[in-house]
């Protein structure tokens, strides 16, 4: 049996919409400049010939108080030759696209893009997949429940008996020993939940007209009930291309630049949660990311990546009298520079992003800085 871990520790030393304030809705603090667990690790593999199983947990103090929790459990069997096949069912990571199946540990910006965290937020799901390899050749195929652990409304428990089927088929060519390609496409097929809305009564409501504190009876208003909504299905899918080429510079060092790509329709679950029954329409989802990482030496790396996220390409406003499209779009600039020093990393980050759930003086809809500085130290076994 191998044991591994991770520990990181972050350190928001500064951000634009920190404020040392509650949020009058929920009496949650706005404070964003603090020390806290962001990941904490432990992962036993164990394996018998053919057969192994995997656990991992994960704790973290990101809402607070430490939260525990499962974070992957799985059984697989493996065959090496004359080629590589691995079966594995249980706690997997979606294998969808590049960034999504990538550990933790091994990603060299600080946090996944906004299209991963909306449309595979938790990244893990349960399900039964098959991956496999033959010279240059890689691929996969996975049968998932369809609520990822990070699911905003289900939270991992899925509602209704339908699966999402994630196929994935890519290569990864030397084409010299100093040059690496590996690219591949993603689709992802499946049916996602309605929950419907509940039939309500009629109601009785007072308002009290005069400002005398004396119901009158013209002042009593009857609000009518509805029938309410029944549950229902809707279909969802994504398509994805994803690549990264590999270099080594000599006495420079090793870099890569990566990128990917990804539309889909139905499917944010993390940010803003798709539910086209309620909208009466097909919600179309686009995001993206472009990032370059350069070692300089055998201690020092720097990077960075444009990451660009539209959770709804079709959505519509009143300017005046007349509709207008607006196009909500989360988009970050993540500079880096790293530190690795006898096996630990650390690494500061400047994030330049725009959130565009701002509202402006008026009222209207804007985009909202929030920028921030975080400083991290990684430490892993």
């Amino acid at each position: 049996m191998n044991f591994s871990g991770l520990a990181q520790i972050d350190a928001i030393a500064w951000s634009q919409a920190s404020q040392d304030e509650l949020a009058p809705s929920s009496g949650e603090p706005l404070n964003q400049t603090r020390l806290m667990i962001r990941r904490a690790r432990l992962r036993a593999d164990a394996s018998h010939g053919a057969w192994g199983a995997a656990v991992e947990f994960d704790g973290n103090t990101i809402q607070g108080a430490a939260n525990a929790r499962l974070l992957a459990a799985n059984v697989q069997w493996t065959l090496r030759r004359p080629f590589w096949l691995r079966l594995a069912a249980g706690l997997l990571r979606t294998p969808f696209g590049a960034d999504v199946p990538t550990p933790d540990r091994d990603k060299f910006l600080l946090e996944s893009p906004t299209m991963s965290r909306a449309l595979f937020p938790g990244f893990f799901d349960a399900g039964v997949m098959a991956a496999g390899g033959w010279r240059y050749m890689r691929w996969s195929l996975g049968v998932m429940n369809g609520a990822p652990v990070g699911d905003a409304q289900f939270h991992g428990r899925d509602p209704s008996h339908s699966v999402d089927v994630v196929a994935n088929l890519g290569a990864d060519v030397s084409i010299e020993p100093r040059l690496r390609f590996v690219g591949g496409v993603s689709v992802l097929q499946g049916r996602g939940f309605s929950p419907g809305t509940p039939p309500t009564k009629d109601a009785l409501q007072w308002v009290d007209g005069n400002n005398d504190g004396i119901v009158q009876t013209t002042e009593l208003q009857v609000i009518p009930g509805g029938p309410g909504s029944p549950s229902a299905t809707f279909a969802r899918r994504a398509l994805g291309l994803n690549f990264a080429v590999h270099w080594c510079l000599c006495r420079l060092g090793e870099g890569s630049a990566f990128g990917e790509v990804t539309i889909a329709q139905n499917l944010d679950r993390g940010v803003e949660y798709a539910d086209p029954v309620a909208a009466g329409r097909t919600l179309r989802e686009l995001g993206g990311y472009l990032g370059v990482v350069q070692h300089l030496g055998s201690i020092i790396m720097v990077g960075a990546r444009y990451d660009r996220y539209q959770p709804d390409r079709d959505r519509n406003g009143v300017l005046g009298a007349n509709r207008v499209l607006v196009n909500p779009v989360y988009s970050t600039w993540g500079l880096m520079v790293a530190a690795n020093v006898s096996g630990l990393r650390f690494t500061a980050q400047y994030d330049h992003e725009r959130n565009p759930l701002g509202r402006a003086d008026d009222g209207s809809v804007t985009s909202r800085a929030d920028d921030r500085l975080t400083l991290r130290a990684q430490a892993g076994f």
